[in-house]
């Protein structure tokens, strides 16, 4: 059959209803159905790359692949869009600053180059780790840390970017090959992608991308973390430390959060912390059983309805006495009515939990709440906060404020 310059509309077709995919087929369709589907416009390179993939697939399974096999293979092959198909590493959080960089030439009179600094959690393996490294933009400095804590040793070959989507919608499409630092012409390669809102998200997320297929499944470096029982400790060792000290049992999340302040604070103490320090730094962290910037002097829970309830009460903002009140379906809705009233921005809660410490008259309420804290023009922000109390109205109320204080919310002035 000749090939036609016409459009398949005429014959009430579509450009994907006359694309077959198979061994045989060439780069440019199924770089067309991953720009329609996933709108990402791969580069050369890149679409030669997955081209091999998709070929490999339909001949192994002898078959021509449908629009839904191409994407899944696309996002499998490059550990791309959701959870489902993230790789060993994964980007948690990041924050990338400028320092200047160290003239090497004292006659030199030109400016020096300003470095990056990246400054980071990555999910590796399912626990946390936090990693710092240098370079001369976010990349460098993501690879640098991978080889101090991980030692992976990449170096970057090509990367691309472009947008996706218009207006306030739009985000970033980033593509980088990854290729080893000591052989930098080598014809072994690995590409990824990353999308995101923001450009060096898009770039940090693309090149884990390339990291995790070049890695497979060798064997990483485990985290040295020591809290004083003489062996190294990860996430759960340091909740188990918690509950025998406090009896509080951390939600799963909570106990993530706070591993990674326990591995900041450790870092720079020769990665290790005695178990007086780890408990003392939840206290100071989280208020537990310390002041806080936001505390409750008291509190009248009133029933408006079957659905409503009425908040009054006495909260100190940084020693200040102030009376708020606040409707909503439950006691922590109603506080935190009664909070945004008093603050710049909103406080929401993102997640709940309690339990009971200790048996019989003694027995006390634990409550945990994380709070996303939304300042117009600034970036979302969440924090924990931990109450206990002998009544379960209280220790959440408690929580709440504990919350906003480790956020420090800015309290509008009276």
């Amino acid at each position: 059959m000749p090939y036609l310059p016409i459009d398949p509309a005429d014959l009430g077709q579509t450009y994907e209803a006359v694309i077959r995919v198979n061994s045989q087929s060439g780069k440019g369709g199924i770089a067309y159905l991953v720009k329609q589907h996933l709108g990402l416009d791969l580069p050369r390179k890149m679409q030669i790359a997955f081209y091999k993939v998709v070929q490999a697939i339909s001949d192994r399974e002898a078959r021509e692949m449908s629009v839904d096999d191409i994407t899944t293979a696309f996002r499998s092959t490059y550990h791309f869009s959701g959870p489902k198909y993230q790789g060993r590493l994964a980007l948690r959080n990041f924050r990338i600053s400028a320092k200047p960089s160290e003239p090497q030439d004292d006659s030199i009179d030109e400016q020096p180059d300003e470095q990056r600094h990246f400054d980071g959690t990555l999910l590796v393996d399912g626990v946390l780790r936090v990693v710092r490294g240098d370079g001369n933009g976010p990349l460098s400095a993501l690879l640098d840390a991978l080889c101090q804590y991980l030692r992976i040793n990449l170096t970057i070959r090509d990367y691309s970017e472009h947008a996706v989507g218009e207006g306030k919608d739009v985000k970033a499409a980033s593509y980088v090959e990854v290729v080893p630092a000591d052989d930098r012409k080598s014809t072994t390669s690995w590409w990824g992608v990353g999308i995101d809102s923001d450009i060096a998200g898009s770039g940090l997320r693309a090149l884990l991308s390339a990291v995790n297929s070049a890695i497979g499944d060798c064997t990483l470096p485990e985290l040295k973390l020591n809290v004083g029982f003489g062996i190294t400790s990860a996430q759960d060792d340091i909740a188990s430390a918690i509950i025998n000290a406090l009896g509080l049992e951390l939600p799963r999340r909570f106990q993530s959060s706070f591993f990674e302040v326990v591995q900041r604070y450790a870092r720079d103490r020769d990665c290790q912390i005695s178990y007086e320090d780890l408990i003392q730094l939840f206290q100071k962290t989280y208020y537990f059983g310390k002041p806080s910037k936001y505390d409750l002097v008291s509190f009248r829970m009133e029933h408006l309805d079957t659905t409503r309830r009425q908040l009054t009460g006495e909260l100190l903002f940084s020693g200040e006495k102030r009376i708020v009140s606040g409707e909503g379906n439950g006691p922590l809705s109603a506080i935190l009515a009664a909070f945004n009233q008093q603050i710049d921005g909103t406080l929401s809660i993102r997640e709940y939990s309690e339990h009971s410490i200790g048996e019989g008259a003694e027995v006390m309420a634990a409550s945990y709440v994380e709070l996303l804290y939304d300042v117009p023009g600034q970036k979302k922000r969440s924090a924990w906060g931990v109450g206990a109390d002998a009544d379960i109205t209280a220790s959440g109320l408690k929580a709440v404020l504990n919350s906003a204080s480790v956020l420090d919310v800015v309290a509008i002035e009276h």
